[in-house]
This record gives C-alpha cells, structure tokens and sequence, in this order.
C-alpha cells in the first residue's frame, strides 16, 4: 500500500467514526434510538461499504492500466489539487448511487479527466460540472440524450424505418425506437425540458412540431436530425470512454 492510500485510509477510518459518535448521540435522543440505529446499520451499511469496494477495485484497476499503459504517473497524479478534488467527488457521488449508468459515467468522467490533466491540460470545471448534472439526472435523460445526439444511426442499429416520415417530434422519434418506454412519456418529456435547461439540446420541443418542415434542426422527410448543442456533445464525450 502506498503513502497516499495510507493517508486516504486512515482519513476514511477518521471520518467513520466521526459520523458513528454522531449517530449514536443522536439515537440515545430518541426513545429506542439504539435499536433503530441498529437496525438501520445493519439495512444501510452492508450495501454502502459493497458499493465502495466495488468502486475502488474498479476505478484502481483502470488507473494502474493507464500508468502500465505509460498514459499517466500514478505517483504524479496523487500530488494533483485537481485530480483530487475530481476523484473525492466522484467517488462520493458513486457511492450514493444504484444505476449502471450513472456510475459507469462517474467513473468515464475521471479517467477522460486524468488523460486530460497527464497532458497538463484544464478540465476540472468541466469535470466538477458535470459530475453534479450525472448526480442530477436519471439513466432516462441520459438515454434520450444519447439517443438524439445520432437518432439516424441510432434508428439503424434497432432496425427503425423512418422512410414514410413526413415530419415527426423527438416524443414520436424517440418512442418509435423504444416502444417499450410508451409508458414513460410525461417523464421523457419533464427530462427533455431539463436537458434543455442544461443547454444540451437545441430546442424544448419535445412533443410539438410546429411547422418542423421549415426549420432545419426537426425530423421531416425521413431524415432524422442531431438534436444536441455543442455543450450537449461535450457532456457526452465526457461520460464515455473508449477502453
């Protein structure tokens, strides 16, 4: 074990029993405090301590890949403020997190971040941005979002024919290519108007068309459209990572 996973150890150990002192003080407040504290341990704890071991063995092995690969010095990048400020967070954010999706683009996030910051390179406000919109978000916006960045290519993979289109909405778009989320709609539609307040996607129409022949970023004719922002792509780019 290194220096540095020493000090992260012995920090961790710290903070654990910082917040057990405080737990248990609060639970002697409260009548049977004891044995709902306990209870709640023994619900809560296993799953959160399996959730951090899962995400260091991962995000560990990934990072000694990339050293080997000679991408990044690990003992280099333990020094860096940024990497970790980015890596803290993360892993914070992982921990209180379930979803494939939203983990695997915590992790995508920091080693995009790391190949950025070997190379000397600015990335932590983008980095620490987009950490806290994955936080914010659920694997709906972020399959929309992927979905409407390439709807053509995306279409092709599952065998869509848009060819009898004349003009559609992204709802119409989206829910031809997964009929199996019909029942999802108002959601779809609530996370498209988030994205779009993200400055991901070109337009908060989601389920209008509005004369969508004349304007050039609809679907019509059978041709289907990117319906992502510059700032839309980054995020994406960002939350992938080819291996």
């Amino acid at each position: 074990m290194s220096k540095f996973d020493k000090i992260r150890e012995k920090r961790e150990i710290a903070r654990s029993e910082a917040l057990d002192k405080t737990a248990k003080l609060v639970s002697s407040l409260v009548p049977g405090g004891s044995t709902v504290y306990e209870l709640f341990t023994a619900l809560v704890l296993p799953l959160h301590v399996q959730r951090r071991e899962e995400w260091v063995q991962d995000i560990t092995l990934r990072l000694h890949k990339l050293e080997q690969d000679g991408i990044i010095d690990l003992e280099t990048l333990s020094q860096n403020a940024e990497f970790n400020t980015i890596i803290t967070k993360a892993s914070l954010l992982a921990q209180q997190n379930h979803q494939k999706e939203k983990i695997e683009a915590f992790r995508n996030i920091v080693l995009n971040s790391i190949e950025w910051l070997s190379k000397g390179e600015p990335i932590f406000d983008w980095s620490h941005k987009f950490l806290l919109i994955v936080d914010q978000i659920s694997p709906l916006h972020l399959l929309l979002l992927k979905t409407l960045q390439y709807p053509a290519k995306i279409a092709k993979d599952r065998k869509v024919d848009f060819k009898e289109m004349i003009k559609a909405t992204n709802k119409e778009v989206f829910f031809k290519i997964y009929p199996e989320l019909k029942d999802r709609a108002a959601l779809a539609k609530q996370c498209w108007k988030e994205l779009y307040s993200y400055g991901f996607v070109v337009t908060d129409r989601f389920t209008e068309v509005k004369g969508s022949v004349e304007l050039g970023y609809m679907h019509n004719h059978g041709k289907l459209i990117s319906q992502t922002t510059d700032f839309g792509n980054k995020f994406l780019d960002m939350i992938e990572y080819a291996e």
